[in-house]
């Protein structure tokens, strides 16, 4: 099993380490258990990560900037502070129309 990027036991602030990179989506694993997935994401201007289906439930929290996610077809405008839970098995896609940094939990079921 793979573990995260960063150090346990150690306090870090994902909105210095986790830096924008010019036309692309930064991705940097936090914590990867059996159960639970911890992802922190940098999205630049005008990028859009599409998901068909995922079979987990994911718990999103902008850390940084605004973001569009659009789930079940349906936009949320999110801004810094903002949370959502997207249900397992829903469609869902996250778009920058504007650059932002977000927090992606996945919560596998056992």
């Amino acid at each position: 099993m793979e573990k995260g990027e960063f150090e346990e036991s150690k306090t870090f602030n994902l909105t210095d380490i986790l830096e924008f990179n010019s036309n692309s989506i930064v991705v940097k694993n936090i914590s990867v258990q059996n159960s639970c997935i911890i992802q922190a994401f940098a999205f630049d201007f005008g990028k859009v990560l599409s998901h068909n289906e995922s079979p987990f439930v994911r718990f999103i929290h902008i850390i940084e900037g605004r973001a569009e996610v659009v789930i079940n077809g349906n936009s949320t405008f999110m801004r810094r502070g903002d949370s959502i839970i997207i249900p397992a098995s829903t469609p869902c896609s996250f778009e920058a129309n504007h650059k932002f940094k977000m927090l992606c939990a996945t919560i596998k079921n056992e």
